[in-house]
C-alpha cells in the first residue's frame, strides 16, 4: 500500500449503495460503548436492517468493523483529493488547512469511526488486530503524503535546508492523527465549549510547526 493511496478491497461497492449506507449508519453510532461491544442484533437494529443483512454484506462482525475503517479511510482520501490545489508554499498551506478542517469535521460526524481509529492506534503489531492496524496505517499514509508536500514546498522556498526524513514525516503524521482523534473525542464528550475552529487551528499549527 502506497503512502498516498488507500488500498481498495476486492468487491468494493459504489458509494450510496446499501452496504455503504449500513457502514455510514454504524460509523455515526454515538454510544458510550464501542462498536465492538455491540451485538450483531444491536448493530442491525441501529442501522435499520435485518440481522441477516449484516451477515450477507460482511460475513461477520469482525469484518464489518474492519470495513468501517476501510470505508472511512476511503472517504478521507476522497476529501483530501478534492481539496488538493496546485503547488507553491502558500497554496499547499491553504490546501492542507482545508484538508485538516474537512477531516476533523468528518471525525466529528462519525464518532464510532473515530473511536475505531483510536482503538487501532493503540494496537500492537503482533496482536489480533493486525487488519485494523493496516487500515490505520493507510490513514497515516494519507497524512504523510500531505505533510511531505508541505515539507517540499518549504525546501523549495528556502525555508528549510533539506527535506525531512520519511521517518520524521511518518512520526508527524501519526502525531497529527492521534491529536485529531483525541481532540474530536474530547470535544464531543468533555469539552463541548471548545470550538471546532480552535481545534482545527491547533492541528494546523502542529502540522506546520513540526517541519523544516
Amino acid at each position: 500500500m502506497s503512502a498516498s493511496t488507500v488500498e481498495r478491497p476486492a468487491g468494493r461497492v459504489r458509494r450510496g449503495s446499501a452496504r455503504v449506507r449500513l457502514l455510514q449508519a454504524l460509523m455515526s453510532l454515538d454510544d458510550h460503548r464501542s462498536v465492538q461491544e455491540h451485538s450483531v442484533d444491536e448493530l442491525a437494529a441501529i442501522a435499520g436492517v435485518a440481522k441477516g443483512s449484516v451477515y450477507y454484506q460482511f460475513g461477520s462482525k469482525e469484518n464489518l468493523v474492519r470495513q468501517m475503517l476501510v470505508h472511512g479511510a476511503e472517504e478521507l482520501q476522497r476529501i483530501m483529493d478534492e481539496l488538493d490545489d496546485g503547488e507553491g508554499l502558500a497554496t499547499v498551506r491553504a490546501s492542507l488547512t482545508a484538508q485538516i478542517r474537512a477531516a476533523f469535521a468528518f471525525l466529528r460526524e462519525y464518532p464510532s469511526f473515530t473511536g475505531l481509529v483510536a482503538y487501532a492506534l493503540a494496537r500492537r503489531r503482533d496482536d489480533e488486530s493486525q487488519q485494523l492496524r493496516a487500515e490505520k496505517e493507510a490513514i497515516v499514509g494519507l497524512l504523510t503524503d500531505r505533510l511531505a508536500r508541505l515539507d517540499a514546498a518549504k525546501v523549495a522556498e528556502g525555508l528549510a535546508e533539506a527535506p525531512s526524513s520519511s521517518a520524521r514525516l511518518e512520526i508527524m503524521a501519526t502525531s497529527l492523527l492521534s491529536a485529531a482523534v483525541t481532540l474530536s473525542i474530547e470535544q464531543h464528550t468533555t469539552h463541548q465549549e471548545w470550538s471546532e475552529e480552535d481545534c482545527v487551528q491547533a492541528l494546523v499549527a502542529m502540522s506546520s510547526g513540526g517541519l523544516g
